[in-house]
């Protein structure tokens, strides 16, 4: 979503164009989903300059003049909110927290303005690595983790943490991104469902409870199993501690869950745990050794 990939042809329309949104100049449409779009962005004083180094996400409908594009009005609704809750959350900030440039709150053209990452969704990040390891999967899962634990205690559940709303560099470093379905703790959730049921806690998915944070905890739990299946085999005394954890994060009680805090302490432990194994002496160096 975010990532310095080529823009589709057919989006290339916008490329070059003078739309402005506020401050920003736009540039080609990366995607769009359920009601917004995502365009690169520049700032609207550097006209014939070819970087485009933002990402601005508004509601479908407010750039295209093509009335074909414009989406119905319950998805229009819920795309103001959802811009809507990721201005609100913006004041949360760390570095695995996707960032908050630039927003306007308008009825008529809301939008949010991100930094363009040269990073890759989860699933995709997984899928270029030959030998996924154990600890690489901890790693990523903690940074999330963090995320998350800055989120909650700023009053904040996140709502919709999948892989497709994680990006991963080259380097390994993780961005939480997509703040539009945050909701204040405590507070009523829609009363339609609206995230990704593969990851969404059994509370969220009935519509039962208020916003909670052990919501994401169960969610950072789903994406935790779902990494750990990509990974290369290990011992079962490396993979019990990680399993038993993750048993935890996904119980059906949300009051039995460990809040984001102690599975972030828990994770850089046994990521140091893993690690140890993982980069132990080969069959060969013992036979040396003795």
């Amino acid at each position: 979503m975010f990532d310095r990939s080529t823009a589709s042809p057919k989006d290339q329309a916008f490329q070059g164009t003078e739309k402005i949104v506020g401050i920003w100049r736009l540039g080609s449409r990366l995607t769009r989903g359920t009601g917004t779009e995502l365009f690169l962005a520049q700032p609207a004083d550097s006209q014939g300059n070819p970087r485009y180094d933002y990402v601005l996400k508004t509601v479908a409908g407010v750039v295209s003049n093509d009335v074909g594009d414009v989406p119905a009005a319950n998805a229009i609704r819920d795309a103001q909110r959802q811009i809507g809750q990721s201005i609100q959350a913006a004041g949360v900030t760390h570095p695995n927290l996707i960032a908050i440039l630039d927003a306007s709150g308008s009825p008529h053209a809301p939008y949010v303005v991100m930094p363009r990452l040269d990073a890759v969704s989860m699933d995709q990040r997984t899928q270029q690595i030959e030998h996924f390891a154990v600890p690489v999967a901890l790693w990523w899962t903690r940074q999330i983790g963090q995320a998350l634990e800055k989120l909650h205690a700023a009053g904040w559940v996140h709502g919709d943490v999948k892989p497709e709303n994680i990006l991963i560099d080259a380097k390994g470093h993780v961005t939480l991104i997509d703040l539009g379905f945050a909701a204040r703790t405590h507070t009523p959730m829609h009363r339609v469902f609206r995230g990704t049921p593969d990851y969404a806690s059994p509370e969220l998915m009935s519509g039962s409870t208020a916003a909670l944070p052990a919501m994401d905890v169960f969610a950072l739990g789903r994406v935790l199993w779902e990494s750990l299946s990509a990974t290369s085999p290990v011992s079962q005394h490396v993979i019990e501690p990680v399993a038993e954890l993750i048993e935890s994060m996904v119980a059906s009680d949300p009051l039995e869950r460990p809040t984001i805090s102690t599975v972030v302490q828990r994770l850089l432990s046994l990521e140091i745990q893993t690690l140890g194994g993982h980069i132990g002496p080969s069959v060969s160096a013992q036979r040396i050794a003795a």
